[in-house]
């Protein structure tokens, strides 16, 4: 019995390696690759531990995600025509989308190149700046908002064939997490934001109150792009001992580029572009996009991580950095750029995930999504974000069409949420690890989300008022140091 169950496992896993080898004959997108992924789904939900076969090593965590998704699954047959009638609709909107990037007055770049004048030194360019950048959105706003509106319809209506009750549950299921945990994290995160508010009246003392002062920082050295690298590494080497080298070899790999991204060559090499800013605020990105490249060169999982998994490591990098830099030299100029950048990563993204609610809550109406919906959605959340500390004005309703991830990647704005959060957590619990958890934890790679934040030593939902205390802690301090710092 005991050779027959071996026996039965192995013919298993030949049918699972077969299927897969059947779905890399095709391109993303294809019918037969969907439906060979399905057919994988299946058999493991059936059989969890065929995924432990050594030849399928190096995609368990995907297929054990496959797996969980199964349970959704409809008759095959229903599921080649969802397949084929969805991605017909996806890719058609996707490139209506992509459109309006060939014209310069819609396309993305303008926006952002505009906004990058947010840290101008006078506030009336810094206005101008916002003005500029919002032009571009509000020509973007009518395309933007039939593409998200249609996209949306579509994942609702293959939710409703499903059994899903809960737009997110694809996002949790592929991120290794739940839809209840995601929403209480949404919850305890709206039930602090009050802390945004505050931190807007502190910066506002020593900046300015008005809504376009929001990226500006106070005057400060300029640092180049190796300067913030070497702090980054010196930062992460004194925070994770054993990762040092790592660390010093992933700020060696970062170059100067149009976006913030990481990339894994052929050759097995980990290139770091960041749009680099010689600001305070431009070193804790360097020092994010430095925590991606660290994660990578320190797995020692063959898969990559997923976003809730991965921007925890790089937001816990940046936390790390200006924590490292304001404790050797006190500065206002970091503290304000820290405190910035926590509030960003989790209300703002927090606001931009509740808009994305907004838009499938529109969604379910028989009337098609307007700009104008959409508009008053986007103002709605952003105000709530910082209440009576700051007017957000009418003129930067549309600037959510100018985040094509809302339609790229529904859901990925919590990740950042997500992220702050637990990194404020490894932050207050494991300091400068010396037991090294977090080390361990780095080095576990693409595991799941949960299974990380238990990695992390955290029981099931705690990390969140850890995070969460930990937030309030900091802050205060931060506000504590641009009131008095030089």
């Amino acid at each position: 019995m005991k050779f027959s169950t071996k026996r039965g496992r192995r013919v298993l896993a030949d049918r699972v390696v077969e299927e897969l080898k059947t779905a890399d004959r095709f391109p993303v997108g294809d019918p037969r690759r969907s439906a060979a992924q399905r057919r994988v789904a299946r058999m493991v939900a059936d059989a969890p531990s065929v995924a432990d076969d050594p030849r399928l090593a190096g995609m368990r965590a995907q297929l054990r995600r496959w797996a969980n998704f199964a349970p959704y699954l409809v008759d095959e047959e229903e599921e080649c025509s969802l397949a084929r009638s969805g991605r017909s609709l996806i890719d058609s909107q996707l490139e209506l989308l992509r459109s309006l990037d060939d014209d310069e007055a819609t396309a993305v770049a303008s926006s952002d190149a505009a906004l990058r004048n947010l840290d101008a030194d006078y506030p009336d360019a810094r206005r101008r700046a916002d003005i500029e950048a919002h032009a571009v959105t509000d020509l973007r706003a009518p395309v933007a908002a039939s593409v998200l509106g249609a996209l949306a319809r579509c994942h609702l209506a293959d939710d409703r064939l499903r059994g899903i009750d809960d737009w997110r549950t694809r996002f949790a299921v592929v991120q290794g997490t739940t839809p209840a945990r995601l929403a209480a994290l949404r919850d305890a995160t709206k039930g602090v934001r009050g802390l945004a508010g505050e931190w807007w009246s502190v910066r506002a003392e020593v900046v300015g109150g008005n809504y376009s002062d929001r990226r500006v920082g106070v005057p400060s050295a300029p640092g180049t792009l190796a300067e913030h690298s070497i702090a980054a590494a010196v930062a992460l080497a004194a925070a994770v001992p054993s990762s040092a080298d790592a660390a010093r070899r992933a700020s060696a790999r970062i170059v100067d580029g149009d976006d913030n991204v990481v990339v894994i060559e052929a050759d097995g090499r980990i290139s770091v572009t960041v749009a680099h800013r010689p600001t305070p605020r431009g070193s804790l990105m360097v020092a994010h996009e430095i925590g991606h490249a660290l994660h990578a060169l320190e797995s020692r999982s063959p898969e990559p991580p997923g976003a809730l998994v991965g921007e925890t490591v790089a937001c816990w990098s940046s936390l790390v950095a200006g924590q490292v830099g304001i404790a050797g030299s006190p500065s206002r100029a970091m503290a304000l750029a820290l405190g910035d950048t926590l509030v960003e990563e989790l209300f703002v993204s927090a606001a931009v995930s509740e808009f994305e609610d907004s838009v499938y809550e529109s969604s379910t109406l028989s009337e098609p999504v307007t700009a104008t919906q959409l508009n008053a959605a986007w103002l709605q959340a952003n105000r709530g974000v910082w209440g009576d500390a700051v007017e957000v004005p009418d003129f930067v309703g549309s600037g959510w069409a100018r985040l094509p991830a809302l339609a790229t990647d529904p859901g990925h704005a919590f990740s950042y949420v997500w992220a702050t959060v637990l990194a404020l957590a490894i932050s207050a619990r494991h300091g400068a690890d010396r037991d090294g958890v977090v080390a361990r934890a780095i080095r576990a790679g693409g595991v799941e989300a949960d299974e990380f934040t238990t990695l992390l030593s955290f029981d099931g939902d705690e990390w969140i008022s850890v995070g969460l205390q930990m937030l309030a802690a900091e802050l205060t301090r931060l506000g504590q140091l641009v009131r008095t710092s030089p």
